[in-house]
């Protein structure tokens, strides 16, 4: 009886006083996913007392989960809606910039396109790659992603403003799946985050006349582009704050940020 009481003793004090070993917690945006692994990967090495799990699900699964008190931070590529008060209690950290990239099957016989072409494709008002100057006559096929995703919704307000995508299209739950689907489809498109692209899987197109990639983005060149953010719960603390504070720091943003396929915070000159 004496050792039960021990025990029960020692799980209230571990309760109490915050000792219990919980870990972090991270989910949202797949466009970020690769760059959140590899910073829980590194962070987990230089600590290795402490566990960071990350997964997907999209940006607005993640900003649900931690306005809701189920993770630590909610990873995400559009802000937390200001009019909502769900999210009233959440703070905001930019951790870089994303580029993301209009891509093809590599049958597909464009490397450019201009805005309004492009809006016509993802809006329905194109539907054959002959109209924006193929040599074949080949149906467009989009593939993009539900509404869940942050990747949509960055795309849509930057190049689509009031109007819409086209129903008529593929809709896939992640950066990886919307790769994979236009790999294999002939005539197929779609918008995937610049750190997914595979040399030889698909091609990416220019827009307007310039590439997608961190160097335009820096230039002011080219706008399709995301601030990608961790939510917490009010300001982050222990193991939480601990994390981001890594992800922020000098070491990570140009080591690593970089490397992935994204742009530093300090190479946007802000916050």
């Amino acid at each position: 009886m004496r050792k039960i009481l021990i025990v029960l003793i020692g799980v209230v004090l571990l309760l109490t006083t915050g000792c219990w070993d919980k870990p972090v917690t991270a989910v949202g945006s797949t466009a970020m996913l690769p760059l959140v692994k590899m910073a829980a990967d590194q962070f987990m090495t230089a600590h290795p007392e402490i566990t960071v799990n990350v997964s997907g699900g999209g940006s607005f699964t993640g900003l649900s989960q931690v306005a809701s008190g189920y993770v630590d931070i909610g990873n995400s590529d559009v802000p937390a809606p200001a009019d909502d008060p769900v999210y009233a209690g959440l703070v905001e950290h930019v951790v870089a910039f994303a580029p993301f990239a209009i891509v093809v099957h590599p049958g597909v016989d464009v490397g450019d396109l201009s805005h309004d072409q492009l809006v016509g494709i993802l809006t329905g008002e194109i539907t054959n790659w002959r109209e924006v100057g193929s040599a074949f006559d080949r149906q467009i096929n989009l593939i993009h992603r539900p509404p869940s995703s942050g990747s949509r919704k960055v795309v849509r307000e930057i190049l689509l403003g009031e109007k819409d995508f086209t129903l008529n299209a593929a809709v896939m739950n992640s950066n990886g799946e919307v790769l994979q689907t236009v790999s294999a489809i002939p005539g197929a498109i779609g918008y995937v985050d610049y750190a997914y692209l595979r040399k030889g899987a698909v091609k990416a197109l220019k827009y307007d006349g310039y590439e997608c990639s961190p160097e335009n983005v820096i230039a002011g060149v080219y706008p399709i582009v995301a601030r990608v953010r961790m939510y917490t719960r009010g300001e982050p603390r222990g193991d939480v704050k601990a994390f981001i504070d890594y992800i922020l720091s000098a070491e990570f943003q140009y080591d690593f940020v970089e490397e992935m396929g994204f742009v530093p915070v300090a190479g946007m000159g802000t916050n």
